[in-house]
């Protein structure tokens, strides 16, 4: 049995886990062929382990997690040794301890690590999260363990994607008086659905050598098909606004493009590394719009980062609130077979108006959605 290929019983496992297979097989294995010295992985709060056999499974090198809670350590054993070939294995543990009492923790005297990673617990019931709410507490516990880490090293800490631009911009300022000598990449990682699911911090050798911030869109099958849009700047600005007042244009392209994107502060970088031309419409939401004149050209690899795109068909004005009659008149005008509605509305209204147009409209060919704009208006378009 290999990690790429897990079996039924170990898929049985991983259904538990925080980490998806997949998540840390990608991660690990864009680290594989760094030049690391001579160490081992160490992973300070491993949990399941998930993450842990990953780097240890891309990396051909020996690994030692560390986790205060029993149950979740024997989960991590069992993680290794389904996933581990014998000879590699018989050189990792698990070791049932509190990484921020290192004295406890028992170890050889000469060991040391080439790569450190560090995925802190955090509230699961709340809508944001705060640096001190980690534990272990992230900085704390790797100012405790960096003498251990061997020259050409380097750090993961994962953190919660729920994080304010304040607290990112604090726990930046923490690391670099921790770690001076060491760059630091921001990453945020998505796998679709808008949102972004990991945020991390890479540091030493598995950073950037030129770029401080990346997103990664996981693809869901291949990892060696993940999107990875990277800028050698960190902007921890507000980068959302509210909708533009531009003039849409009958026939202009109006395209949907991934929230998790924009969260990440990298969407004009990948914008002007596709040579897309237009203008954003809104960056905020579940449904930043980008408004351009001409079908935007690209590859199927990329075009995971567009969630939908039309061709403007008409620009009625009109409040959603009151009714989706226009819609069906105009959508049944132009020969609209079904017409998503792509827009904030009401939870309560959203079913109905959209149960009223699918009901309503005639079918006759096209497929499409509106989308909502400034001063009341609506656009309805053509899916391309």
């Amino acid at each position: 049995m290999t990690a790429n290929s897990p079996d039924s019983h170990v898929n049985g496992i991983l259904k538990q886990l925080s980490t998806p297979w997949k998540i840390a097989l990608e991660r690990a294995n864009r680290i594989k062929n760094i030049n690391f010295n001579d160490g081992l992985i160490l992973d300070l709060a491993c949990g399941s382990g998930i993450q842990l056999a990953a780097y240890s499974y891309q990396l051909r090198r020996p690994c030692v997690g560390i986790e205060i809670n029993s149950e979740r350590a024997e989960i991590a054993k069992k993680s290794l040794n389904l996933i581990l070939e014998n000879d590699l294995l018989n050189e990792c543990k698990i070791i049932i301890g509190d990484s921020l009492k290192k004295s406890e923790i028992n170890l050889d005297d000469n060991i040391r690590f080439s790569l450190i990673h560090l995925d802190p617990a955090r509230p699961t019931n709340i809508q944001s999260h705060t640096i001190s709410e980690m534990q272990p507490p992230p900085i704390k516990t790797l100012e405790i363990w960096k003498d251990l880490l061997i020259e050409n090293g380097g750090i993961i800490l994962d953190l919660s994607p729920r994080l304010s631009n304040e607290q990112c911009e604090e726990l930046e300022r923490e690391l670099n008086r921790v770690f001076p000598k060491y760059r630091q990449t921001w990453e945020w990682s998505s796998q679709g659905r808008g949102r972004v699911d990991r945020l991390s911090v890479w540091l030493g050798s598995v950073a950037s050598k030129n770029n401080l911030s990346r997103y990664v869109r996981n693809h869901p099958k291949d990892i060696e098909n993940s999107i990875i849009v990277e800028s050698n700047k960190l902007s921890w600005n507000e980068n959302n606004f509210e909708l533009k007042e531009i003039d849409v244009k009958i026939n202009d392209y109006i395209s949907i493009i991934d929230a998790a994107l924009i969260s990440s502060g990298l969407e004009d970088e990948w914008i002007e590394s596709k040579k897309f031309e237009g203008e954003w419409l809104r960056k905020k939401g579940r449904r930043p719009l980008f408004l351009h004149s001409n079908e935007l050209k690209n590859n199927d690899k990329g075009k995971n980062l567009i969630f939908e795109t039309g061709i403007v068909r008409s620009v009625i004005e009109h409040k959603i609130e009151d009714g989706v009659g226009p819609l069906i008149e105009i959508g049944n005008k132009l020969g609209f077979k079904k017409l998503t509605l792509r827009m904030k509305i009401l939870p309560e209204l959203q079913p109905i108006f959209q149960s009223e147009l699918d009901k309503k409209l005639v079918d006759l060919g096209d497929t499409g959605f509106v989308i909502k704009l400034p001063k009341n208006k609506l656009a309805i378009c053509t899916k391309i």
